[in-house]
């Protein structure tokens, strides 16, 4: 009796204490989050406009992206710079403007969200999501490139 009294309280605490974001299930074998959204932001001839030493570069307080609900109400999308980093053998050599919140409101390719750069102009993206990744983005209805092969989720918006 002692045993099952023992097997049983291992079974409620790790039922407590193991559950699947979202709800549903015991212990949740996938990732806790999904990769954020990637964009590169290049000037004329190329250069890192999210880059500290870039003459003309944007800070992230200079950044807003953000959606516009039925009425037109502004719901802004949290947005951080993520640093260049070295992936198996690509170096990636840019700053980006990455976003976990912008994956997550991305139902459709017909889901509006709005980037706007200081005071400059402001672009359309459309996301195309499937599993938490970014397979394609629309800025002003154009296809942006992917900047590297084995990370496909890094896309390029060139800022003129």
């Amino acid at each position: 009796m002692k045993k099952f009294s023992l097997i049983l309280l291992i079974i409620f605490i790790a039922n407590l204490g193991c559950k699947k974001i979202g709800g549903g299930g015991l212990c949740a074998c996938s990732p806790v989050e999904p990769l954020p959204s990637s964009i590169i932001l290049k000037g004329n001839s190329g250069i890192d406009l999210l880059n500290p030493t870039t003459t003309g570069f944007y800070d992230k307080n200079q950044i807003q992206i953000y959606s516009k609900d039925v009425n037109n109400n502004i719901k802004n999308i949290n947005v951080y710079i993520n640093t260049p980093f070295n992936f198996v053998n690509d170096k990636i050599a840019y700053y980006q403007l990455a976003s976990y919140e912008l994956i997550a409101l991305a139902k459709s390719i017909d889901n509006i969200f709005y980037l706007k750069l200081g005071n400059d102009k402001i672009y359309q993206l459309n996301l195309q999501v499937k599993n938490g990744t970014i397979e394609k983005l629309l800025v002003d209805n154009v296809a942006a490139p992917q900047e590297y092969a084995s990370l496909k989720s890094i896309y390029t918006i060139q800022v003129q």
